[in-house]
């Protein structure tokens, strides 16, 4: 192939929080990120950083190199919807054909699910010290001592701070947990008899956020709350398992998590 058509071909090097192998991020928004990426077939890496080396203090943001220039785009939603915009990959929800109120439908799903049922599950990690222990573990157990404690401990106020002053730190547990079995409610009624959110025939946006989200909570020992109720759901197991066996099938643990509920038997 000639060198100008090399460098013509669009890459995104995907820069997140330290991601284990052939499992998913323990950043949700890493993972929303990575299942566009990977559902897309835009060619990708995924490259290690700490939140505050990215331009907006917080992870993901992507290198973006296409017509032989390289623009970095912070946040998920807007590397996103740059990839789209700039003809780099297929809009999920036009190749669908949703209408504008599906569109709509999607947006308002996506905002619950980030802004709070994912902080609410985040919280969790973060606030309880019982999980908090389990995340550290997960996320910095790989370092060395006494480096390991002292960076738990740094992002551990971190994220409280930050929480916080985004208003879920400042509920009770008992009201955080209301906020997830609520979602986990709703989310379980509105995918239940549907193969996909909106009854099209491959993913769309919203069910490829969904999916990012399960994947990232159910791969972690972090969030027992929600987790246990998902791994108790039909509908929720099944979408996870297909979406995982299409896009990731090299989550094993993921996907023997999912078997060992004998939920799908």
């Amino acid at each position: 192939m000639p060198s100008t058509e090399l460098e013509s071909c669009p890459h995104v090097v995907l820069w997140g929080v330290a991601k284990p192998p052939n499992a998913p991020s323990s950043s949700g928004f890493c993972q929303k990120l990575e299942t566009f990426l990977r559902f897309s077939g835009i060619s990708y890496d995924v490259g290690e950083t700490v939140p505050m080396k990215a331009p907006k203090g917080k992870v993901p943001f992507a290198d973006i190199k296409h017509n032989n220039n390289t623009v970095t785009v912070p946040d998920s939603h807007f590397i996103i919807r740059y990839l789209i915009e700039n003809g780099l990959i297929k809009d999920p929800d036009a190749v669908a054909g949703l209408t504008p109120a599906q569109k709509g439908e999607s947006r308002a799903w996506q905002a619950y699910i980030e802004e709070v049922l994912y902080s609410a599950i985040v919280r969790d990690r973060w606030y309880m010290d019982e999980n908090y222990a389990v995340t550290a573990d997960e996320i910095f157990g790989s370092m060395a001592w006494p480096l390991r404690p002292m960076i738990s401990w740094f992002f551990r106020r971190k994220v409280m701070n930050s929480i916080w002053n985004a208003g879920m730190g400042r509920h009770s547990q008992e009201e955080v947990q209301s906020l997830q079995k609520e979602a986990f409610e709703a989310l379980e009624a509105r995918m239940s008899g549907h193969l996909y959110f909106h009854d099209s025939e491959q993913p769309t946006s919203i069910d490829l956020i969904v999916y990012g989200f399960l994947a990232n909570t159910l791969a972690t020992n972090g969030n027992p709350y929600w987790a246990d109720m998902v791994l108790k759901s039909p509908t929720l197991l099944t979408f996870t398992k297909r979406m995982t066996t299409l896009l990731f099938p090299e989550y094993e643990l993921l996907l023997r998590r999912i078997e060992e509920t004998n939920i799908l038997n």
